[in-house]
């Protein structure tokens, strides 16, 4: 399940991408072609089929309506799969995943309060060790 949610996040970025880097033809005219309005229209034109299927009334069922979004949901998932770029993402994301993991594992038998505990420690230490580096780097420079 979050491996569907972070494939769906990356085709939105993915697809965000390829919108603005895109090229925009020079033959555009008033507002559609001026820069402000270049990525508006990219995701406009981008969107369109979505768009234009709800204008009306589809004319099919609701198990036709759901049988085309599972098979264009399969469409996209093995265009993901297919996918270099997106393949690429997703493996540079599994050590942040595993990271996530772990963590959560740890956490997860932990009480409130032993977390407070903890991380209380941490910074004690954290700001013990920074103070007596920038002490020493005091008493180095004024030698």
């Amino acid at each position: 399940m979050r491996l569907s949610w972070i494939l769906c996040g990356a085709l939105l970025v993915a697809a965000f991408g390829f919108v603005l880097a895109g090229p925009v033809e020079a033959e555009q005219s008033g507002e559609e072609g001026s820069s402000r309005w270049r990525t508006f229209h990219a995701l406009k034109n981008f969107f369109s089929p979505v768009t234009n299927y709800f204008r009306g009334l589809p004319a099919k069922t609701p198990s036709d309506v759901a049988t085309d979004v599972k098979d264009t949901v399969t469409d996209v998932k093995e265009w993901a799969r297919d996918n270099e770029a997106i393949q690429t993402l997703v493996g540079a994301l599994v050590p942040v995943k595993n990271w996530l993991k772990e963590k959560a594992n740890v956490l997860q038998d932990k009480t409130f309060k032993e977390m407070y505990d903890d991380v209380k420690t941490r910074v004690s230490t954290l700001d013990e060790h920074i103070g007596s580096w920038i002490e020493q780097r005091n008493s180095q420079k004024y030698k």
